[in-house]
């Protein structure tokens, strides 16, 4: 077996690795044609091969490494362009009538209140002067978030879809 063979074979041998995750032996018990196929592809390679300066196969190898790099990253963001579509799409089938959002703004609500009556918040401007009467105010107020955050809350996401009774 002269270097030229021993070259082919070691070719062949990393084709079938790379392609078939399998070593040329193992192929060629399980798929020999497969197997001649990387032998086959290894022959015409292997002359081409040994021709090219190191230097152009560097090139060729970075040029391929670029291209190969630029398509990731144009996949990669169609396929996130896709996810987030899709997330989008999820979000508003699954709180159609912002629900979530009514939520959030009441429990904003229900903070600021608890703010207002631990004296971390300045009272209004156009409120009345009497903080009682405007405790009063806000409590009332409270209430009614209080009431109406607990019958949004008892609706849940996957239910807000679904067919209403009628």
């Amino acid at each position: 077996m002269s270097s030229d063979d021993t070259q082919e074979q070691r070719l062949a041998d990393k084709l079938s690795r790379i392609y078939d995750y399998r070593g040329l032996d193992e192929l060629d018990t399980e798929e020999p044609e497969r197997a001649q196929e990387h032998r086959d592809a290894a022959a015409e390679l292997a002359p081409w091969i040994a021709e090219c300066p190191r230097e152009e196969r560097h090139a060729a190898f970075t040029r391929g490494y670029d291209k190969g790099r630029q398509r990731q990253k144009a996949r990669t963001a169609a396929d996130m362009r896709r996810l987030e579509a899709e997330v989008a799409e999820l979000r508003q089938d699954r709180d159609p009538d912002g629900l979530r959002g009514r939520i959030r703004d009441l429990e904003h609500a229900l903070e600021g209140w608890d703010r207002f009556m631990t004296g971390r918040v300045v009272p209004r401007p156009d409120a009345p002067p009497d903080w009682k009467a405007q405790a009063a105010e806000y409590l009332a107020q409270l209430t009614a978030v209080q009431r109406e955050l607990a019958v949004l809350k008892g609706v849940q996401p996957s239910n807000a879809t679904g067919e209403r009774p009628s």
